[in-house]
């Protein structure tokens, strides 16, 4: 876990000068770097557990790699956590631009800190570079280090980018705003677990009642069906201040489930405000076939017991048993996913349907559960590159 190519679906390789951490929200809850790091600890790679540990040995690890790659910054570890030091922040944002050959992704559940941090990085380089307007001598004013100076001011380095996790509405609230407000060539959103719907643009928009004209300058924030009362919002498309969107379910050992129907909205948000989206994975749970077309209700089975003792084997097999449904709720501010299981097979059930705000699912385990949503993949990655 030092520095690998590895399985995360958005980046090529991981790089954890920092291992360690301690939870802030719902969405750390099953934390896959605390397992890994548990299951590990007092080997080399967690000599200290998932306590918090400074790696000075894996700081300049980035000078030594031939190959580009985007590099996922402490998939280990949180870099703005408070056991962190302002300085080795300091040392690994200097490496990160020291090597503008790779892209660094850096993601935080610390808004705030890494909004003050780097607020103030690019303070002191505007400060530095100002110093060169009073030198003396036009040799010195024009300089090969002043124009180096000046051109590290004008603009944050192409090559680091920059994202909060924001696993439902209430965090989505906090972090993004905070994300907004951090300079940053590339801003993103780590949606994973996702919890709860995210509205990207709760608070900034008018709302207005139906009224659907074709164009996708309107957006539906409520994929559910269509004989509710559903609001709908105009979209700014120049003011998300959001560069890509990452989704993904949550996976491993008491993983709680995602409604489809959040990651549709996100999806149509995004595509509507033009911005890249990239859906990492459905995780444990993942959409079940729900109503399985075995005959027709109005007139039975015409064919023979074999037959339909084959047709419901088929539907079975592809996912129709087993099935889940629920409500999201709410519970101290925060939205959940509440299951239980239908008690019918899937040929009764198609003469019923799902109540309104329902969707079927099924554990079917990350791999099986895959990464399709509505017949694709979406691996959509924002436009800036590094150098």
């Amino acid at each position: 876990m030092t520095t690998q190519h590895t399985a995360i679906e958005w980046t090529d390789r991981t790089w954890n000068p920092v291992t360690g951490c301690t939870k802030v929200s719902p969405g750390c809850d099953n934390c896959y770097a605390e397992t890994i790091a548990r299951r590990f600890a007092g080997a080399k790679a967690f000599p200290n557990g998932f306590d918090v540990t400074l790696h000075e040995d894996r700081v300049d690890q980035p000078y030594r790699w031939k190959k580009l790659a985007r590099v996922f910054v402490n998939s280990m570890s949180d870099l703005f956590h408070q056991d962190v030091p302002d300085l080795f922040i300091t040392r690994i944002f200097d490496v990160m631009e020291a090597n503008p050959q790779h892209t660094f992704q850096v993601l935080t559940k610390r808004h705030a800190r890494m909004r003050s941090f780097v607020q103030q990085r690019e303070a002191l380089k505007r400060e530095y570079a100002a110093k060169f307007d009073d030198c003396p001598t036009e040799a010195m004013r024009n300089s090969p280090a002043a124009k180096w100076a000046r051109a590290r001011a004008a603009n944050p380095p192409a090559n680091i980018w920059l994202g909060v996790s924001v696993e439902n509405q209430k965090w989505a609230d906090i972090r993004i705003p905070a994300l907004l407000e951090t300079p940053a060539a590339v801003r993103f959103l780590s949606c994973e677990p996702l919890l709860g719907p995210i509205d990207l643009f709760a608070g900034d928009h008018s709302t207005h009642e139906r009224d659907f004209d074709g164009t996708d300058d309107y957006i539906c924030l409520d994929c559910s069906t269509s004989d509710r009362h559903i609001p709908w919002r105009v979209i700014d498309r120049t003011n998300l201040g959001i560069d890509w969107v990452i989704v993904g379910g949550e996976s491993g050992h008491g993983a709680r489930a995602v409604h489809p129907d959040w990651v549709r909205s996100l999806r149509n948000q995004t595509v509507a405000a033009g911005v890249p989206f990239f859906f990492k994975q459905w995780g444990e749970w993942g959409p079940a076939p729900f109503i399985v077309r075995v005959c027709d209700p109005k007139v039975g089975w015409q064919g023979t017991e074999e037959e339909l003792v084959a047709a419901k084997a088929d539907s079975e097999a592809r996912g129709a048993t087993h099935v889940h449904t629920g409500h999201s709720q709410k519970k101290d501010g925060e939205r959940s996913y509440w299951l239980h299981e239908i008690g019918h097979k899937p040929w009764s059930l198609e003469r019923v349907g799902l109540p309104d705000g329902m969707a079927a699912i099924r554990r079917w385990g990350k791999k099986r559960a895959g990464r399709e949503l509505d017949g694709r993949t979406w691996d959509e990655f924002p436009q800036a590159v590094s150098a």
